[in-house]
């Protein structure tokens, strides 16, 4: 699989070589356990859910995926503590920029084919995973930036493990499970207290005094030093090369030279001290050099310390009766020494020879300049990274921050004034997918600045143009609406009457009073996903858009919303048997009363018990006969006996057509970058609900979106001229109820978009003029 390694270089690879060394069995069970948000949400896609990224987002896929993981936890007893990453620290920035370039350069070459060994994370992605945990009432935390620190320190303070994959935590003094050891299936054991059968799962423990010990005894204080010469997320390996050229290695080739390097450094650092390890290094980096390499060293040591957490509020745990690990952080010596010897990290830069002037090393201004040359934006940034700034987060937006409820790129945009595009699988021919909600970015960055003369209205956007390459935007912020002529200061927000921040969500979307009148027909979960679904369509310029578009959408509603929700998750004829096997027969039974007869040809369910699950074809009320004036009171209609029916006829519809990867050629990117705007129109319409303190109900995006459902539903309808006919006569015939309410809401849809076109339209401007209006485009924002 096409991947990266997050936090030290080559440290994951070298402790799984060794994990009969550092690595002890372990049952995980009856225990508080401090999971790394953002990593388990990555590795649950990457590894578990199977979901097909191309298409991008199986949500729903992708959410009984987490649910089926955090089910698995609590049935041994396990209490789940999830952090998440905060916005990113400064130090990070290049790094941020360096994965964006990874994972444009795999949205851009991903097919159904390469999809197995490239993963492209859906925009969703978080959103779905925390949806997971709170339907689960799991509680979570987001951290103000990076999240790892703190998650240490919870860890240590409650005295159990961290879950992740990422080897940061082998440096830190944590006892730390890898997801990749983690068997996700419970094994039984008899309880010694109550005589019944309880479950664990079966994983394995870094013990951090046997990773010490194999290494002669090194010091705990040494091993951040380590971590920065080998390189992670906050320094480049290259840094060091030349000091890590004069080290020792053993002379073992049938192992890599970054594993022969961690040997090495081992022997090397267990000779020395904080003060004296540093003061070597630094003596083979350039001298003008010195001074920013010392700094970044310094700032890694101090990362690496973990002292008490400011989140254990949110938590909502008391840590009475709790003690620290008997061992006490790896770097609380280490960040001791420095502040102890800080003349380490300054006096030497100034006083020490030049010895090595002829090597060069790569350090983050020169990175900052490779990236202007570049034609990239990389401005200075003026906050630290310790804390968020007082004067630009009032004590509610820090709340709402921590507790999860607003989305972490808010921090970049006001500590850093950037803000990072996620790339999704698209089109990179055409303009790139986020373009369509610029105006909507504009009016949360105006939310966000306004009244804050310390800030310049001014937001370095990093997208991406064609060819799949960064491209750096200017974004201005807007500062006022038709209803709200001045938007208040930040920490006035909430204050605004819920009426007021309707109307200014309304003005975003360009919504009239015909608009508010049509929104209302529609069930107040269902609210943020019709308005960008109309945002979309009222927006989209290219590709065009047609009914097609709207009814594969339409349709995925119908699934998701519906369907799952009387029918439960069910993704082969298998399970659904399984869980609804004895409500099948009822059904059944019910239909043979009605209709005096019960069909066992082709078309019909012949029984339950023997697995065979066909459709009915009786004589069913028409959806004609069922009157709805708003979806709303449609939804109520639906009888869970009309959603038994319509099982066997989605089922197709999950699944990837297999033909994609005999015949790649068949897929059409065109198709699933007219959806990627759409998932941009919901991520931005989302954020801007819930900057505005959530006046509308926050979409579920799990129960109404899914990338392969979508895709193949566009494809099939695109057949056909009068798709609103063939689902009703076709799909839906058997099922009354559910087709009455498919006609409502294309009925209030059309409300909104009458002039939406049957067909797509062709392209008619040539490349070099397409190319020429995009800049103008842009350049505007």
């Amino acid at each position: 699989m096409f991947t990266y390694e997050m936090g030290v270089r080559g440290l994951t690879s070298y402790i799984a070589k060794h994990s009969d060394q550092y690595l002890e069995p372990h049952e995980l069970k009856d225990c508080y356990i401090v999971i790394d948000g953002n990593s388990l949400a990555s590795q649950l896609y990457n590894c578990v859910s199977n979901c097909n990224c191309v298409f991008g987002g199986d949500y729903d896929e992708y959410a009984n995926c987490v649910k089926d993981f955090f089910s698995l936890l609590k049935s041994c007893n396990v209490t789940s503590l999830v952090v998440f990453d905060g916005g990113y620290e400064t130090r990070k920035l290049p790094t941020v920029h360096a994965r964006l370039k990874r994972r444009l350069l795999v949205a851009k070459i991903i097919t159904p084919v390469t999809q197995s060994k490239l993963k492209c994370f859906p925009l969703f992605m978080n959103e779905v995973f925390r949806n997971v945990l709170m339907s689960m009432q799991i509680r979570f935390v987001q951290s103000d930036f990076e999240a790892d620190s703190e998650i240490a320190a919870i860890a240590q303070r409650l005295g159990c493990p961290v879950l992740s994959y990422d080897s940061d935590f082998y440096v830190y003094d944590v006892l730390y499970i890898s997801f990749s050891t983690v068997i996700l299936e419970p094994t039984q054991y008899d309880s010694a207290y109550d005589k019944h059968m309880r479950n664990h799962i079966n994983c394995q423990i870094y013990n951090i005094e046997k990773f010490l010990d194999s290494h002669g005894g090194l010091d705990k204080s040494m091993l951040p030093v380590m971590a920065a010469l080998l390189g992670n997320d906050y320094i480049e390996h290259q840094v060091f090369e030349h000091f890590l050229s004069q080290i020792q290695l053993p002379k073992n080739h049938s192992v890599s030279k970054t594993q022969r390097q961690i040997m090495g450094l081992s022997e090397w650092l267990r000779k020395e001290t904080v003060e004296t390890a540093v003061k070597k290094i630094l003596n083979h980096v350039k001298k003008s050099q010195r001074k920013s390499v010392a700094k970044q060293l310094k700032a890694i040591i101090a990362g690496y310390s973990t002292s008490s957490s400011s989140l254990f509020r949110y938590l909502d745990i008391s840590v009475e009766g709790y003690s620290k690990l008997r061992c006490n952080s790896v770097t609380a010596t280490a960040t001791a020494n420095v502040e102890r010897k800080d003349s380490v990290f300054h006096s030497i830069c100034d006083s020490e020879s030049d010895t090595n002037s002829h090597q060069s090393a790569v350090t983050e201004n020169e990175d900052k300049q490779e990236m202007k040359s570049n034609g990239e934006c990389y401005k200075p940034f003026r906050c630290g990274i310790d804390m968020l700034p007082q004067n630009l987060f009032p004590d509610w937006f820090k709340d709402n921050l921590h507790c999860g409820n607003l989305p972490r790129c808010f921090i970049n945009m006001l500590v850093h004034q950037i803000h990072f595009s996620a790339p999704q699988v698209e089109d990179f021919s055409l303009p790139f997918s986020h373009r369509i909600s610029l105006p909507i970015l504009c009016v949360i960055f105006g939310l966000l600045t306004a009244g804050n003369a310390t800030h310049k209205p001014e937001l370095c956007y990093v997208a991406y143009k064609e060819n799949a390459q960064p491209q750096t935007l200017i974004v201005l912020p807007v500062y006022g609406t038709a209803s709200l002529n001045e938007f208040p200061p930040l920490e006035e927000l909430p204050d605004l009457a819920l009426s007021a921040r309707r109307h200014l969500l309304y003005d975003a979307m360009g919504f009239n009073v015909n608009d508010i009148l049509i929104l209302e027909g529609f069930p107040d979960d269902w609210k943020i996903f019709i308005v960008a679904l109309i945002y979309w369509g009222r927006n989209v310029s290219e590709p065009s858009l047609t009914e097609h578009h709207i009814h594969a959408v339409l349709f995925s509603i119908i699934c998701l919303n519906i369907v799952d929700r009387h029918v439960g998750y069910c993704r082969s004829k298998k399970t659904f048997l399984k869980l609804n096997g004895t409500k099948l027969q009822k059904v059944v039974k019910l239909q043979s009363v009605k209709e005096n007869e019960y069909k066992t040809g082709s078309g019909t369910f012949q029984s339950a018990k023997t697995g065979q699950l066909e459709m009915f074809e009786n004589n069913l009320p028409s959806h004609k006969d069922i009157s709805c004036v708003t979806v709303t009171e449609a939804v109520a209609t639906v009888s869970s006996e009309d959603c038994f029916c319509l099982v066997e006829t989605i089922l197709p519809y999950h699944k990837m057509d297999e033909c994609l990867k005999s015949r790649p050629l068949l897929f059409c990117v065109s198709v699933v970058h007219i959806f990627a705007q759409f998932q941009s129109c919901l991520l931005h319409v989302m954020h801007l609900n819930s900057l505005l303190s959530l006046p509308f109900i926050q979409c579920q995006v799990e129960n109404f979106y899914s990338g392969t459902l979508i895709y193949n539903a566009y494809l099939n309808f695109k057949k056909h001229s009068d798709v609103e006919d063939y689902v009703l006569t076709q799909l839906l015939k058997c099922s009354p109820s559910v087709a009455g309410l498919y006609s409502t809401m294309v009925k209030l849809v059309r409300d909104f978009l009458p002039d939406l076109s049957v067909t797509q339209r062709k392209k008619k401007e040539n490349k070099r003029k397409k190319k020429n209006d995009s800049k103008c485009y842009m350049n505007q924002y």
